[in-house]
């Protein structure tokens, strides 16, 4: 599924034609989305010549999105903006989204 797109016009955004960056690109600005995770050891990631995309792994079986959520936000409607955004890369597969931690104020970490 690396297979290059023609193109990919979103504003404000670079363009890209690896399907990972773009995918990263489009998910990293997903209300509700801090950032993407390489999961707890990092092993989340699609891996292309001499660069890693963290967070999105595209393969024959499926789509996988993980992020870091901003805190406060619901975390369904999160995962269901990441899956719209992701259709267009599935081609049919399953698209799995995992919240992989919560980015938290930091007003609220002083608290504790």
């Amino acid at each position: 599924m690396n297979e290059p797109l023609a193109s990919l016009s979103v504003v404000g955004m670079p363009v890209t034609t690896e399907p990972a960056e773009a995918l990263a690109a489009l998910v990293s600005s997903c209300p509700g989305v801090a950032s993407l995770s390489g999961g707890s050891l990092g092993e989340v990631a699609t891996y292309l010549p001499g660069r890693r995309v963290r967070g999105i792994r595209l393969d024959g079986q499926s789509v996988e999105v993980h992020v870091v959520a901003h805190w406060g936000t619901p975390l369904p409607p999160i995962a269901d903006r990441v899956r719209a955004v992701c259709l267009p890369f599935a081609s049919g597969r399953p698209i799995d989204v995992y919240v992989d931690d919560l980015e938290v104020p930091e007003v609220l970490l002083s608290r504790a």
